[in-house]
């Protein structure tokens, strides 16, 4: 589905592990944020930043593929004053995972926060496969068969042999807590505040704040409304009332919600929702 602001969607129940779109002559602007899923983004026109806590800023342009593993913190936003053209492709972790254990390749850490660091790839070559693969997930009159084995095609013979990781430094401090933080923000219904956090493993709130921008490159609040908005994703691909869904979540109110889901997404909940409405029967 093609949006207003000319940024489309696609996604499949039949193929849950992976979602993509496509933006033209965007200007919208992203806050730091974080994925659980592998993702790769592809500039097709203009300029934009590149930002992580765990690596250089680095500007991109049309060619340009940005792989960003998963719960990397990053923000990527056009240069001021101009828009941009983009794809971005989100493929599950755990699906990601199998896959390069078919084909003999490390693509993922199995820890549930950053070990690997993102890198930019300029070659023609793994632009072209990207955006032909893309295109193809994107076309409604292509069958769900198609897209599947065009998926796998192309990240197992196009993309991986390009994708040299390389590990991100592991930080010592109190980093035997970190798994445990993370599976209660996961769990929360709500938002935890830093005292929960804190008196959980019991260490001061300065120490979990250091703790998750040195592991995470986000604070603990901002990390927790990444894993809200990631939720909101997954719930309003299923028809979730947007009306319920602040409260469920632990939002303040329906506003909040529109505004932070806005930042992170590029779009409102509902015109999200509605790139998603459609189940395509082939």
């Amino acid at each position: 589905m093609l949006l207003p602001n000319l940024l489309e969607f696609w996604s499949d129940p039949r193929m849950p592990y992976v979602e993509t779109r496509r933006a033209c002559e965007s200007r919208i602007c992203y806050k730091a944020h974080s994925h659980p899923t592998l993702s790769i983004g592809a500039v097709d026109a203009g300029q934009s930043t590149f930002y992580s806590a765990f690596t250089d800023e680095v500007t991109i342009q049309q060619g340009s593929l940005v792989v960003i593993p998963a719960h990397i913190e990053h923000s990527c936003n056009p240069v001021q004053h101009q828009h941009w053209s983009y794809q971005m492709l989100h493929v599950d972790a755990t699906w990601l995972e199998q896959l390069s254990s078919e084909v003999h390749c490390l693509l993922l850490e199995k820890m549930p926060m950053p070990q690997l660091k993102p890198l930019v790839l300029h070659g023609s070559v793994t632009y072209q496969a990207f955006c032909q693969m893309n295109q193809t997930l994107l076309d409604s009159d292509v069958l769900i068969t198609e897209k599947e084995q065009v998926l796998i095609e192309c990240l197992t013979q196009l993309l991986f042999p390009y994708i040299d990781w390389q590990q991100l430094p592991q930080h010592a401090y109190f980093h035997q807590h970190l798994h445990l933080l993370i599976t209660l923000c996961q769990n929360a219904q709500g938002f935890l505040s830093l005292e929960q956090l804190a008196e959980k493993i019991g260490v001061s709130r300065y120490v979990v704040i250091r703790l998750f921008k040195a592991n995470l490159g986000l604070t603990p609040h901002l990390f927790q409304v990444n894993l809200k908005i990631h939720q909101a994703r997954q719930a309003l691909k299923t028809g979730a009332k947007i009306s319920t869904l602040a409260t469920d979540l632990g939002f303040s109110d329906q506003s909040h919600f529109h505004k932070v889901f806005k930042a992170h997404a590029g779009v409102t909940p509902k015109q999200y929702q509605q790139g998603f409405s459609r189940t395509f029967l082939q």
